[in-house]
Parts: C-alpha cells; structure tokens; sequence
C-alpha cells in the first residue's frame, strides 16, 4: 500500500504532485473522513469497486489511516491532517482531485449533515479563530417529518452512492502480528465466555447509564463468563468499581483501537453504542448487542448479522430516534436521575441481560 501524506498549504499552491499525480491505472478515489465507525462502513466498498476494475485510492485523515492501513482492497492512502482544510474550503480543495483519478466517490458527510442533521457548531478558519457554522434547518423540524426524511439505511446509502451493489461486508483486516496477539490475550482469560462491552462512543447520547447494573446482575448468575470493557481514556471513569472483580478486564485507555477491533472475534457476545467497535463485529459470527440512540435500526443495523438492537420506544420516547448529531447537552436531552441521555437511560437493563443470557450458548 502506498501511504501520500498531503502537505499543508494555500489551496492555490497545491499541484498534481501533493495528491500523487496523475494515475496511469484505472483508478477510483474514495473521499471520506471521520471517526472509526464511518472507516469501517467504507471498508464495505472497497472490495466492490476492486471487481469493477478500480484500483482504490482512498482521502481520509489519521483515524481512517489507522483503521485501512492494512486492508488488502486499498491501494494508495491520501492522508492529511485533520481539519487541515477550513470546512468553508473544501468544495474549492476537493476541485484539485478529479483530474487525477477516472472516479470520484464524494462520501464526505453522506451520513452526518445528510441522514444525520447537525446544530450550530464551531468551524475553524484559516489563520486561526472559530466562527459559528449555521444549523441545518431540518434540526428544528418536528419528530415525524425528519424520521419520515432520513429514517434510511447507512450501508445503503453508502453504496447507492458509490454505484456498488448491495452486498454488505464492514469489515477491519488485522495484521498477523494483531491476531496472534488476540489470541494470546484471549488464552490469558480462563472463563468459557468472554464479552466485549465498548462502554462510549463519540457523543454524550453514546454511553449506557446501567452497564454496571447488567454486569453484576450476569457475574452473579453465570460463573462461566468474564467481561472485558474497552473505551478511551475518558471510559476509565467508567470503570471504576471493578479494580477487584478478576471477571471484569479493564482495558479502556490501554488498548488502541486496531487492538480492540482484533480482539472482537474471540468474543461471544459485543456489547455497545453506536460505535466503530460495533460496525466492526456487524458481519460476524458472534452476537451482538448494540443500543440504539441517534439511529434507528433501519438506520444502523438492518443488514447486521446475529444482532439484537435495543432502543426505547419509539412513542414513549419523545426523542428517540433524533436522526441528529450532538456535540452536548445543550442539544440532547438529558435523563435527570442517571444524567445520560434520555434515549440511553430508557433502555431496560433487563431487557440487556435476558438477551445475554439467551445468547450465551
């Protein structure tokens, strides 16, 4: 794989060069930044566009290199620091890229401010200072209207806009080196089930209220099973309380992201909010349990494999499902007795452990 580092600069100093130049092969370049979740969907078109003659070029910043670097359908990375182009710059910016590839793929916000509608938020200029970047106006429109317009499949749409078929398969590609160390990790864990709880994902909506409730209750009835929790260095808040329980490995912070997305497979079941871990584990063999929270079902985990989605109700929740992104809660509502989000703290922890149970073969 061929890794372009793009420099910074003015945009009109920009040449072919700092994108590589002109490619000789038939070559598509695939345009997408964000977080892990939205690398792993990508990951699903990759090997679609290699059958269609394409050799794959894909736009991203550090994250997505983390998670494609060792994905056997990517040929070339162009990687550029993140926020490196004002988001007011980047029409003008993605103008350089045509001339240089047989095909585009624009997916840059073809999720989020498209299916998933935004609220004022800060946006960098260049040169430094933040100004306000205006809402979409479908943030303010009423519950049904905005679920009636963007109650639609991620995976879908990702595809539909890359013109590939709808054969669907997110999937992260560890090296050698990580899955013998998966396995030397899962060996050290003498019970018979191992499950992997992603305690948070990007947003406050993305964390569950009563993961300590539903791990006790399941330690208690079943002395076969160990939880291993996984999240950044925030989650170690999290976790908290279970420095003396042998059964619950605490890991959030001490593991890097391409570590946990190895390990998912020597897992029976994945528990956790809409994140990259949970994309990852879609097309396994192992159960998984995903709680719903700016996203439907239809939205997130229709296509997924061996999955429970959990999520209120959808008339007893006033909010749920948004089909919003939320950068606080200032804009999500907040549940007051467990200060989560309303849509979090409604899932049952009842509900959570009788699917465990029932799936712990």
């Amino acid at each position: 794989m061929k890794i372009i580092n793009i420099p910074e600069r003015e945009l009109s100093e920009y040449t072919p060069a700092d994108f590589g130049g002109i490619r000789e092969e038939k070559t598509v370049c695939v345009i997408r930044y964000g977080a892990f979740g939205d690398m792993l969907q990508v990951s699903s078109i990759l090997p679609l566009l290699k059958e269609q003659g394409y050799k794959v070029c894909v736009n991203v910043s550090p994250i997505g290199e983390d998670i494609l670097k060792s994905n056997p359908y990517v040929d070339e990375l162009l990687v550029q620091k993140t926020n490196m182009i004002p988001e007011g710059e980047l029409t003008e910016y993605w103008e350089n890229l045509p001339p240089l590839f047989d095909k585009v793929i624009q997916l840059s916000e073809s999720i989020e401010a498209s299916l998933l509608v935004v609220p004022d938020r800060p946006s960098t200029l260049r040169g430094g200072g933040t100004v306000l970047a205006k809402a979409d106006e479908r943030f303010f429109w009423d519950k049904e209207k905005l679920h009636n317009e963007c109650n639609v499949n991620y995976m879908e749409r990702t595809h539909d806009l890359s013109g590939v078929p709808h054969i669907f398969n997110p999937k992260f590609y560890p090296t050698r080196q990580e899955r013998e160390w998966a396995k030397k990790e899962r060996k050290k864990i003498k019970s018979k089930h191992v499950i992997l709880w992603s305690l948070s994902g990007s947003s406050v909506h993305k964390v569950y209220p009563w993961t300590d409730s539903v791990i006790a209750s399941v330690l208690s009835r079943r002395k076969d099973v160990s939880f291993v929790t996984v999240g950044d260095d925030l989650c170690q808040l999290l976790e908290q309380g279970w420095e003396k329980e042998k059964r619950v490995i605490t890991k959030s912070g001490k593991w890097s992201i391409r570590k946990t997305l190895s390990f998912i497979d020597r897992c029976s079941i994945v528990i956790g909010p809409e994140t990259g871990v949970l994309n990852a584990a879609s097309t396994l063999d192992n159960h998984k349990i995903v709680m719903l929270s700016h996203s439907s079902e239809e939205n997130l985990s229709k296509h997924w494999k061996n999955t429970t989605s959990l999520g209120p109700d959808y008339y007893d929740n006033f909010c749920f499902p948004c089909h919003k992104m939320h950068y606080g809660f200032n804009t999500c509502s907040r549940d007051e007795h467990t200060g989560g989000a309303m849509c979090a703290a409604n899932i049952k922890p009842n509900d959570v452990c009788k699917d465990i149970m029932k799936n712990l073969k």
